[in-house]
């Protein structure tokens, strides 16, 4: 039991989500800059700003909330005027009958929640959120100025006058606040990618979000030349280079949250193609107790991150959450105690203390190269992005054998097939047993909507290892959902801890088959039966489950 009173670092100690060191290192900071100690252990990023909320929010007997995870009606948006949010860093996010409950920063201002009752003559529910996250959610939600729509008519309007090659327009023009739009409703919907589709008579917009593709606007032919030419020019790409691929990147700042984005243009018969990669910072590292591991996958992960030397590998697809996973796991072992250094393609979230660097293939900056000059860098833990050859893969097994931890993602489909792929990669037996110390497989699978998941009952006909038929949900579909059933992600995860007797079988050759039997029997979980615990628990549909486990064997 965490006592309330309790200083704020001691608590988080308590808590496991600090650890003494890393509080030593905040508390010197501290007293150097006179900063609050919340706001130190963020820029340290020891603390994400919304679990240190969590934690103050519990101490005030007031709930929090994740901003970024709601889908707020724009009628209770509305209740709050603009100005008066915005001044007071507040905003509404649900109304059930006469209580209306505002997300605000300072919970205890008094002042404000009264002026609120008068101005909306309604009881003020009150929970409480980041300022990042309020900050982000009053630009989404307050931006003001014309819909999607009207921007569309007044960029052609505008295109057909020839002035968006007027300079003194560039800034004001319909087509730069179009091209906010567009990426801003990517962000509002909870997006991962934004991509920009020539056909032959129109320009089509399709956002993925939770893993699917959905539809977005459609927008005139005449507007796609002024609309790759923006993004090329906010990208730092060559705007008269039509013919050959490109890649750029740009920041898009909403609130106080910036949104790195990688962009990608391809030509194609229509026109060039283009998809945006959002990167939230806000949301890419997570603690991990957040990743959605099971306690028992949870205590293992910790007993291998605690180990002073090996290979820990994250295998699964793009898209499967493998970078959320070692950055967890870095920010885990972050401390002024050890120096770690990542080789990364690209840098996606920037870590306070550790030592990034970024490939670049046009250089001959390899994975492989970068390894060898950081092994002269007097490393304690390595991170390096993927083992994609052979060369990487020995350098980092060298670097394993002479005392260093080394993480790094491989693509296979789970994680006892991966001792295979590094065999196929020219990698002695002997070498795989004694430097691999871990391999976890993960997957990330759409969440079932909080708000309209009900129980149902028609898998009777599937053979589910004698659970039951009625132990399962699926979602209705909600206005909070946009009527999908379905709202944000969830990992599912199967590790496997390399012990002695697996050891042993990977040296004499053994057979996949094998490998996993003897797993088994030390306690071994699959993805699949991963999942089928988090469908049971109401995260996750069994569609999903198999719908995305189905195949890995």
């Amino acid at each position: 039991m965490v006592q309330k009173n309790k200083p704020l670092g001691e608590r988080l100690i308590d808590l496991g989500i600090l650890t003494a060191p890393q509080l030593e290192l905040a508390l010197k900071q501290q007293r150097q800059t006179g900063n609050m100690l919340g706001e130190v252990l963020i820029g340290l990023g020891f603390v994400s700003d919304d679990v240190l909320t969590s934690v103050l929010a519990a101490q005030s007997n007031v709930s929090s909330v994740d901003l970024k995870k709601l889908m707020i009606d724009p009628q209770v948006i509305s209740r709050i005027p603009e100005r008066f949010a915005r001044k007071n860093k507040l905003i509404a996010i649900s109304l059930d009958e006469d209580a209306l409950t505002v997300a605000m920063e300072n919970v205890f201002d008094v002042g404000v929640i009264s002026e609120l009752e008068r101005l909306t003559g309604q009881f003020i529910n009150v929970v409480a959120a980041t300022e990042s996250d309020i900050s982000s959610a009053l630009e989404l939600y307050y931006a003001g100025g014309a819909t999607l729509d009207e921007l569309i008519e007044l960029s052609i309007e505008v295109a057909t006058r020839g002035e968006e090659r007027s300079e003194v327009l560039v800034q004001e023009a319909p087509i730069v606040k179009l091209v906010n739009q567009i990426v801003i409703k990517g962000i509002k919907d909870g997006a991962t990618d934004i991509h920009i589709e020539p056909e032959e008579s129109l320009l089509r917009i399709r956002y993925r979000v939770d893993g699917l593709m959905n539809l977005g606007p459609s927008i005139p032919k005449a507007l796609q030349s002024p609309i790759v030419a923006r993004l090329k020019i906010l990208s730092e790409a060559n705007i008269a280079e039509t013919r050959i691929p490109q890649d750029g990147r740009m920041k898009f700042a909403i609130g106080k949250r910036d949104i790195d984005i990688r962009v990608s243009f391809f030509p194609t018969i229509n026109g060039e193609n283009v998809v945006l990669r959002l990167l939230d910072k806000g949301k890419l590292v997570k603690g991990l107790d957040k990743l959605g591991m099971s306690e028992s996958n949870i205590l293992q992960f910790k007993s291998a991150l605690e180990r002073p030397f090996g290979m820990i590998l994250v295998s699964g697809p793009t898209g499967s959450g493998k970078t959320t996973t070692l950055y967890s796991a870095l920010s885990y072992l972050n401390s002024i105690e050890k120096n770690i250094i990542t080789l990364e393609d690209p840098v996606e979230y920037e870590f306070p203390i550790v030592r990034q660097s970024q490939v670049n293939y046009k250089i001959d900056f390899t994975f492989a190269e970068g390894l060898k000059a950081i092994l002269r860098q007097d490393p304690d833990i390595i991170l390096v992005g993927e083992m994609r050859d052979r060369e990487t893969v020995e350098m980092s097994v060298r670097a394993a054998l002479t005392g260093h931890l080394v993480f790094s993602t491989i693509h296979t489909n789970n994680s006892i097939a991966t001792v295979n792929r590094l065999l196929d990669m020219g990698i002695e037996p002997f070498l795989i047993s004694s430097t691999v110390i871990m391999i976890i497989a993960q997957r990330l699978l759409r969440k079932l909507c909080d708000h309209c998941k009900e129980p149902v009952n028609t898998f009777a006909h599937m053979d589910l290892g004698g659970v039951p038929a009625d132990s399962f949900f699926q979602g209705r579909g909600c206005s909070r959902c946009n009527n999908t059933g379905y709202s944000g992600r969830v990992g599912i995860y199967e590790i496997l801890p390399i012990s002695e007797p697996i050891r042993n079988l990977i040296e004499s050759g053994a057979s996949n088959h094998e490998i996993t039997e003897q797993a088994k029997r030390e306690g071994f979980h699959s993805l699949f039966e991963d999942a089928l615990e988090k469908a049971q628990a109401g995260l996750i549909s069994l569609d999903e489950a198999v719908r995305m486990t189905m195949g890995v064997f």
